[in-house]
């Protein structure tokens, strides 16, 4: 007899676990309580386009797919934002107030005003066709916006109201600056240089040839230099009134061009960083570690130029930093 139950049970016991697990399936929902996974604040696949800056920390840079980083580089500190869409961000500026605005594709437009905890968005009315905003600046008390399709738009000091100065001309406006009498200046495509005098109300155009002019900038005493596709370098020494190509030392795309009250700094394609102590005579850099990737914006500081690109980072004299620094 009990040999008879105990082979009775040995037949039923493998069919009464896989009955149990059956109504476990069913019935009983496994709850995990998942650990939190740490953000990177680089990624991969990140691509900075500009770097702003009020006073010069926090730095913000901006990128593709809605990449915002602000950074306190001196302690260390960094923040990865994020915002309400991935969209690529061309540009970005910041109040001496601490606004930040930043801008891209479609006409994007997104802010974070000093004292707010979270980001605000806004669409600028662009083109269907070409809509990307291409160049912020934080310029008279007011933010200022260009892209394509000769898009230029100005807005109060909290960037809530926009204005619609643009040109209505197929074209892309690439970099606005002021001169230091106060006039404005864009560097635009097809060797195309927008000035105006009275605020961006009109403008008067000027053409220096057919390539595309990227960025351009003034020394205090009223000196400019504009820079461009095929390594093109505009120079002025009377504030704007007449420009003159100069001879650079690359055939590379130039993107960007500032004055840090020695020399001039410029950078472009394949990690190409050229200098100038005179805006005429330039010299080609190759500091190490920098390599070859491109860079397309960079701000001066005390303590170097702080470049953004498909690496970021602080270059002084022939010592490039990138950023952020790798822990030990």
């Amino acid at each position: 007899m009990v040999g008879k139950i105990l082979g009775f049970t040995a037949q039923v016991a493998p069919w009464a676990v896989v009955g149990s697990l059956g109504y476990a399936a069913a019935f009983i929902s496994p709850t995990v309580d998942p650990l939190p996974l740490p953000q990177p604040v680089i990624e991969p696949r990140d691509v900075f386009y500009d770097v702003g800056t009020a006073s010069g920390e926090p730095f913000w840079f901006v990128g593709n797919a809605g990449t915002v980083l602000e950074a306190v580089a001196g302690d260390g500190h960094w923040k990865r934002h994020e915002l309400s869409e991935p969209v690529n961000l061309q540009g970005v500026a910041v109040s001496d107030g601490g606004t930040v605005v930043a801008a891209g594709n479609q006409g994007a437009v997104f802010v974070l005003r000093s004292g707010e905890e979270s980001w605000s968005d806004h669409r600028l009315p662009v083109s269907d066709r070409a809509g990307k905003m291409v160049e912020v600046a934080w310029i008279n008390d007011a933010f200022w916006i260009t892209g394509e399709m000769g898009a230029i738009y100005r807005s109060d000091v909290d960037a809530r109201q926009w204005s619609d100065l643009g040109i209505n001309e197929d074209m892309s406006l690439n970099d606005i600056a002021r001169s230091p009498d106060g006039d404005l200046w864009i560097a635009a495509e097809f060797g195309v240089v927008l000035h105006s005098t009275d605020s961006g109300q009109s403008w008067r155009k000027t053409e220096h040839g057919r390539e595309s002019l990227r960025s351009l900038a003034f020394s205090a005493d009223g000196d400019g230099v504009i820079v461009g596709n095929n390594g093109t370098v505009l120079y002025s020494n009377d504030g704007g009134q007449a420009w003159r190509t100069v001879e650079t030392v690359t055939q590379e795309h130039l993107y960007d061009i500032e004055f840090d009250g020695d020399e001039w700094v410029a950078v472009g394609n394949s990690g190409v960083v050229l200098t100038s102590s005179n805006g005429e005579d330039w010299q080609s850099h190759q500091p190490p570690g920098f390599g070859s990737a491109y860079h397309t914006r960079l701000i001066t500081t005390d303590e170097g130029v702080v470049v953004a690109g498909q690496s970021i980072g602080r270059l002084s004299g022939s010592t490039w930093k990138p950023w952020p620094a790798e822990e030990k």
